[in-house]
């Protein structure tokens, strides 16, 4: 028997490989760098908000033009040669405004308005400042000890410093905070404008 002719299969054509991603994979990718960012967030987050404290210095001094009325009024002009050092290794410091005053026994006799600044990780910056006291009123206990210790050669001050600061890694900055130093106590010489034998003194900070 003759087989009859059969008609030829069709058939369908194969789809070729697709290239859209695998969902698999992108999931996984997601969950990894969602890890990657979450952990960098933390990250900034600890170090912004638990920074290393700022270290301030008084590294020179000298008053110029030294003098008090028999009305208990100071004039005079305080030279002051500030350090301050960043000891963060991977943030910085935007300083939006800084004061810096001089006092004595807590009474404020001049001040200064210092310009913002920006202070880069491991950074040291030199601040030189000169406040001047003219014709400001003393009260009856400071005159009088500050009368006794010009007698002898030497005055002892006070510096105060106070900054709106914030901390910046990479992109991403901390809100403002505010820090407050006391430098204590600034042995000045008003027999001499020389800053020989000034010892260093090392400033309390916080934030």
């Amino acid at each position: 028997m003759v087989p009859q002719n059969q008609q030829p299969r069709r058939t369908q054509p194969q789809a070729l490989p697709g290239k859209g991603l695998n969902p698999i994979l992108c999931i996984i990718v997601a969950l990894v760098l969602l890890g990657l960012l979450v952990g960098l967030a933390i990250l900034i987050t600890y170090l912004t908000l638990r920074p290393k404290k700022l270290v301030y210095t008084v590294e020179a001094a000298s008053v110029q033009d030294f003098a008090i009325a028999k009305d208990d009024h100071i004039s005079a002009k305080f030279n002051y040669v500030i350090k301050s050092y960043n000891p963060e290794k991977h943030v910085s410091v935007r300083y939006h405004s800084m004061r810096i005053s001089t006092a004595h026994h807590n009474q404020s006799v001049a001040h200064k308005e210092i310009s913002a600044f920006k202070q880069r990780p491991k950074n040291e910056t030199r601040i030189e400042t000169q406040l001047v006291s003219h014709n400001v009123a003393l009260s009856k206990f400071n005159a009088k000890d500050l009368r006794a210790e010009t007698t002898k050669g030497v005055i002892e001050m006070e510096v105060y410093i106070t900054a709106r600061v914030s901390y910046k890694t990479w992109i991403f900055r901390s809100r403002r905070r505010t820090l407050k130093g006391v430098c204590t106590p600034i042995m000045i010489n008003v027999t001499a404008n020389s800053l020989d034998g000034f010892q260093r003194v090392l400033c309390k900070t916080r934030l």
